[in-house]
């Protein structure tokens, strides 16, 4: 009897412990990153009159100008990951060619106004989210651009040029894609506000000031990619 509830309790199995359940990690967007970006951008740009002259306008008045055309360059960046949310740093640096010239809206018969927006810089914060091989972001911070001006009037054979860096913010949001571990393919849009500076000042006639206070805004939407040195 008791041979047979031995050979019984031998028959029962022993719990066993479950293997670990295994957990997909998410893909990495950690660590340093370069690489380039190409689009379109158009700029408004906004003229004052801060002078005591009207040679090329009445006093106090604004002068809006629009232009656009191709922007692109590079960017370095860092990003940190905790799971699926990344926050990172970038730096980037674009040639800008936002160039245009248009007839005076007061002397339309012999006055020509230009500007245009040789490069963009910026410094930006951006924090997003990662789904599976897609990262939406958001971003913002510091920007600087290279701004040239000119006025001239064919009647009088008179003319006044300014060319200065603005400093400002931007904001946008994007996306990436990962084509391969390391490399991302992404598309971005950027508002940004590079301020106003006095960027014609000076006399055109002797004896005449001309100051003009000049602030420009600019958006851009841009092609990207990006090779990740990181794991």
């Amino acid at each position: 009897m008791a041979a047979c509830e031995l050979a019984a309790a031998a028959d029962i199995p022993y719990p066993t412990k479950a293997p670990p359940l295994l957990v997909e990690a998410a893909p990495s967007w950690a660590g340093l990153y370069l690489g380039g970006q190409f689009g379109y951008g158009n700029d408004s740009v906004r003229w004052r009159n801060l002078g005591a002259s009207t040679v090329y306008s009445p006093l106090d008045s604004v002068t809006r100008d629009h232009g656009g055309s191709t922007i692109g360059g590079g960017q370095v960046g860092y990003n940190f990951q905790d799971n699926r949310v990344v926050v990172g740093i970038e730096a980037s640096m674009s040639a800008a060619n936002f160039n245009r010239s248009f007839a005076s809206p007061y002397f339309p018969a012999t006055d020509t106004w230009s500007s245009k927006v040789t490069w963009l810089g910026t410094v930006t914060g951006r924090v997003g989210y990662g789904f599976d091989s897609w990262l939406p972001y958001l971003k913002g911070g510091f920007a600087a651009g290279g701004v040239d001006t000119s006025i001239a009037s064919s009647a009088l054979g008179v003319s006044n040029q300014g060319s200065a860096v603005h400093y400002g913010w931007t904001a946008g949001a994007g996306v990436e894609f990962k084509v391969a571990p390391k490399f991302s393919l992404g598309l971005e849009f950027m508002h940004t506000n590079l301020g106003r500076t006095n960027d014609i000042t000076g006399p055109s006639v002797p004896g005449v000031n001309e100051s003009y206070g000049v602030g420009v805004r600019s958006n851009s939407f841009m092609a990207r990619f990006n090779y990740l040195f990181g794991r």
